[in-house]
């Protein structure tokens, strides 16, 4: 520790020590004036008095020139140097983040005050030169306040946050981090990361590293004991048809982890508001059981619903919530060959008819003739082992344009008129046999593809088990996608986007002929995946997850996702809308050319109306928390401090280094403000000498006069 200068130039000061030893040498001595007629009788001595060189009052000298030194020290900046001056050391001037995680596990316990807590003690120690910013997260990173020494900014900040509805994502904070920190010219940085430390919140490859000079303090936040948490992980609302009306029983599954002993549970269901069943279970430790409810008749448009448990400590996945809807069939046109004594189109029927919630409308015409009137009301064609006419493909061709979508499935007569080959996704070849009769296996399937994305988890569908013995030698075009091959690399399934339509080729046939296909479980739900995308339907969606995003400019996206039907998408596309959220808050949707996307930021219902309005029966999207967030695994701090944190910096003589180095003197300097002391000292020293200088010459003058008397 040393005494250093921050200005130290204004040392220059102490040369003004010399100026009341010149005013106490060149003091001038007080005459009594004589007057005299003349003056020209008087002969002129020059006159020396030796008193005028001697210092009289050194008390006084002392005291004006300790002041002016003091003077000149305060303007200097004096502080006591507790740094090396080549490393950066604790006490310098620091850009402080603090990241404070807002996801919905926070709730539990009072774990969110906590870290508020925490948060207002790190800005309480903020030091002059300190700056710092509030950076709140959970999917997303919001920055609320930026770089400030403002205090009271940054604790009002923190008063109004709440815990939100998303998941743990601690990649988009640490980015914000690591961007404020880069852009700051204070060399000294510090994250201070309060959270509970999910481990889902962290994979390790966010690719995120602090800069040199930075570290991350973590600070965890939450409970020391086991949580027994309850939670509805999913509703499924299986339809029936019966006497023309829908029928819906929901069945939910319930899951619990932790505890110690088997509990009662009270599972209930909601409609629109009104609770109407309540079932009573018992449930054990880390289980899970099904609970179904009496099936109720879906009559209105946009009925909610909710199954709710009784609240414990995590309340954000003790309900679920969906929207659903009177929904209306997809109208199928299989097409044929005439001929022959088996009917090619036996499974394929058989498979769309199988459905409880009437979701298809098949028609089937045996001849290799389209009319127009079979094309009125479908929104899907299967074309199945039947060479067509060109009038036919011709009436295809505008159906398809239009926005219709059809399959050609090539067996053994499939074929397809010279004149529209332009409308298939490539050319077609010969009759090949798979294998030598052993039969070949599906290779590659396209699984981001709408037809198969349900397939591509785990135990959601087996393609491999399927044998294909012939099938029909396909060249694609350039333009075309192929969806699925053969394990020799030949093409299973192709498509060609033509207009607001689609075309598919599959090169085998739809029955039990060519291939084993129709006779594996997998066939039912493949089937029905084929005709929803050729129908321009997706299944529908009875609810959301926190965090998606939902464009009500898009009446296609809605009317495929099963929210609105497709007048009342067009409708809400041209109008002005307004979105109130859950918790009340609204969102402004005016009309327009554009996308007007609607973040779905909080769990339950968003209710979407024009302005001013209040329908009936208003469009809502239900929205539920990820439960992914409901695992409560912990990663330990330590180890994501080691992954992001950089190495410790050393001094290269660079130029930010030097200029943090003078940022930390400073920051020293203002800490201490010894300055404040020694003007304080100098006044006093300057208030003393006037006092008694005063008294000095008031005694002086009256030893003069009492001589002259």
């Amino acid at each position: 520790m040393s005494l250093a200068f921050l200005v130290p130039l204004f040392l220059l000061g102490f040369a003004g020590v010399v100026v009341p030893i010149v005013v106490h040498l060149t003091r001038r001595q007080r005459k009594n004036v004589v007057h005299f007629p003349s003056l020209m009788f008087l002969e002129k001595i020059p006159y020396q008095e030796q008193r005028r060189r001697r210092i009289q009052h050194w008390f006084l000298l002392s005291l004006r020139a300790v002041a002016l030194a003091l003077v000149a020290a305060a303007f200097a900046r004096p502080f006591l140097d507790q740094s090396s001056g080549m490393a950066l050391g604790s006490g310098g001037p620091r850009e402080i983040v603090v990241l404070l995680d807002r996801s919905y596990s926070m709730e539990i316990g009072d774990q969110l005050d906590l870290a508020r807590t925490e948060a207002q003690q790190i800005f309480g120690d903020l030091g002059p030169l300190d700056r710092a910013s509030l950076v709140t997260f959970a999917q997303g990173a919001d920055v609320v306040v930026r770089s400030t020494s403002d205090r009271t900014r940054l604790q009002g900040a923190l008063d109004t946050l709440d815990v939100s509805s998303g998941t743990t994502r601690y990649g988009p904070a640490l980015k914000v981090a690591q961007t404020i920190l880069e852009e700051s010219t204070l060399a000294l940085g510090q994250v201070y990361l309060l959270s509970d430390f999910q481990r889902n919140g962290w994979t390790g490859d966010e690719g995120i590293r602090l800069p040199p000079g930075s570290s991350l303090i973590p600070i965890e936040i939450g409970r020391e004991e086991a949580l027994d948490n309850l939670m509805v992980t999913d509703v499924s609302l299986p339809r029936q048809i019966v006497a023309g009306r829908e029928r819906v029983t929901p069945t939910a599954r319930i899951v619990r982890r932790g505890g110690d002993a088997s509990r009662v549970v009270n599972v209930s269901l909601d409609l629109d508001g009104q609770e109407i069943q309540t079932r009573e279970i018992m449930l054990d430790p880390n289980s899970a059981q099904p609970v179904q409810f009496q099936p109720f008749t879906l009559s209105q448009p946009h009925t909610t619903g909710t199954v709710r448990l009784d609240d414990d400590a995590l309340k954000a996945d003790n309900s679920h919530h969906f929207v659903l809807s009177p929904g209306s069939s997809l109208s199928v046109l299989i097409a044929n060959g005439a001929g022959g004594s088996t009917d090619p189109s036996l499974y394929l029927r058989g498979a769309l008819q199988i459905s409880d919630d009437g979701r298809f409308d098949v028609r089937a015409r045996r001849s290799s003739t389209i009319r127009p009137i079979d094309l009125e009301d479908a929104a899907a064609v299967f074309i199945n082992d039947v060479q067509l006419d060109g009038g036919s493909a011709e009436r295809l061709r505008t159906f398809v344009h239009e926005g219709g979508g059809v399959l050609v499935a090539l067996g053994q007569n499939g074929g397809w008129p010279a004149s529209a080959a332009d409308m298939l996704p490539g050319t077609i070849g010969a009759v090949q046999d798979r294998l030598q009769g052993r039969g070949g296996t599906l290779g590659y399937l396209d699984y981001e593809h709408p037809v198969f994305e349900v397939f591509a988890g785990p135990r959601s569908g087996d393609f491999t088990g399927a044998r294909f013995y012939r099938a029909r030698g396909f060249t694609p075009s350039d333009s075309a996608a192929v969806l699925a091959r053969f394990d020799d690399g030949s093409v299973a399934l192709a498509e060609l986007r033509v207009g607001e339509g689609r075309v598919l080729v599959w090169t085998t046939s739809l029955d039990a002929f060519w291939n084993d296909l129709a006779l594996q479980p997998v066939y039912l739900p493949f089937v029905h995946r084929l005709a929803e995308y050729l129908g321009g339907r997706a299944e529908a969606l009875p609810w959301f997850v926190a965090g998606q995003v939902v464009d009500l400019a898009d009446p296609e996206a809605l009317e495929t996702a099963g929210l609105v039907s497709s007048e009342a998408a067009g409708l809400a596309a041209g109008l002005d809308q307004i979105a109130l959220s859950p918790t009340g808050g609204n969102v402004a949707l005016p009309a327009g050319d554009g996308s007007r996307y609607l973040p779905l930021e909080e769990h339950g219902f968003y209710t979407v109306r024009q302005p001013g309005a209040d329908p009936p029966r208003p469009f809502l999207i239900a929205v539920n928390v990820d439960l992914e967030e409901s695992s409560l695994g912990r990663i330990e701090p330590d180890e994501l401090t080691l992954q992001i944190e950089a190495p410790t910096v050393v001094d290269d003589g660079s130029p930010r280094l030097t200029q943090a180095v003078e940022l930390q003197r400073e920051d020293q300097e203002r800490r201490q403000s010894l300055w404040r002391w020694l003007l304080a000292a100098a006044l006093a020293l300057f208030t003393l000498e006037t006092v008694i200088s005063n008294w000095v010459s008031r005694r002086a003058t009256g030893a003069a006069g009492a001589l002259v008397g």
